[in-house]
């Protein structure tokens, strides 16, 4: 793969967003602390688009992401997960590739390369990592190995590969009942923080975006994920799944602050401002 410049930016408080995820683990370029800070900020951070609901502006600079990941204990799309979590393990030691993913979930249509993971270096191996897919995305990285198969606590991933024009190209799948379902696919052709720009603005301004679309906040937990999609909750535990309807906004704002950790009155404020629009 074609290496590209280092990235330069900011020095980020790195024991301040440990303190977020409560990860108390190991901070040097090694697995044990990719694998630990990787399933911390899964478990913790969740994976939301609020902000595009309220037509705030989606900033990527690396400050802007740490204060609302850290400071405001947010959580945000892709580029905002990845594009965090990549910079600090950059200033950990870490050799970080970004790259960029085709989403295959729920597609009957070819999209375009919209989706932001990352290859990092640690001990000799290559890792796919990935804190930043909503619809059942990694817990922890995976190593870049055609056909590993790995138990993430209760879900079940897979990699796969083959060679195309373009070079190697892997797809990342989720198994459910017994079936595996491709969630995207991607090469190793290595991509700057800016190429993410276009991509983002799409995500977060295109009528045909489901960010503009759609209200989102999904986590995986230990026993499952639990999802918000507008005014439906989901929360799967141990492969059962209950389904509920929010119908009052007290109750959206008790479910943000319990199941996604925000606590934000203007965020409910400015959902409130369309919550007929959501539909029941």
């Amino acid at each position: 793969m074609r290496d590209l410049p280092a990235t330069e930016g900011p020095v980020l408080d790195v024991a301040a967003y440990a303190a977020r995820l409560a990860y108390r683990g190991r901070l040097d370029p090694s697995v044990e602390t990719l694998r630990g800070l990787h399933e911390a900020h899964a478990l913790t951070v969740p994976f939301e688009n609020l902000d595009v609901q309220l037509g705030r502006p989606i900033s990527l600079d690396p400050s802007a992401l740490f204060k609302k990941i850290v400071h405001e204990r947010r959580g945000g799309y892709c580029f905002e997960l990845n594009g965090l979590f990549a910079v600090i393990l950059e200033q950990l030691g870490f050799t970080v590739h970004r790259l960029m993913a085709r989403v295959l979930y729920g597609s009957t249509t070819v999209r375009p390369l919209s989706h932001e993971v990352l290859l990092v270096e640690a001990e000799g191996d290559r890792w796919i990592a990935d804190v930043g897919f909503g619809a059942n995305g990694l817990i922890a990285p995976l190593p870049l190995r055609a056909g590993h198969k790995e138990r993430q606590h209760q879900d079940h991933f897979r990699l796969t590969g083959c060679e195309s024009r373009s070079g190697r190209t892997f797809a990342l799948q989720f198994e459910t009942r017994g079936t595996w379902h491709d969630l995207y696919e991607f090469t190793l052709e290595p991509y700057r923080p800016e190429d993410y720009i276009l991509a983002n603005y799409y995500h977060s301004h295109a009528s045909d975006s489901l960010f503009v679309q759609h209200v989102i906040c999904t986590k995986p937990t230990t026993e499952g994920r639990v999802t918000l999609l507008d005014r439906k909750l989901k929360i799967r535990t141990n492969g059962a799944i209950q389904q509920s309807t929010v119908s009052l906004l007290d109750d959206f704002r008790t479910l943000l602050k319990v199941h996604f950790g925000i606590e934000d009155d203007g965020i409910v404020a400015g959902v409130a401002r369309g919550w007929d629009r959501l539909g029941a």
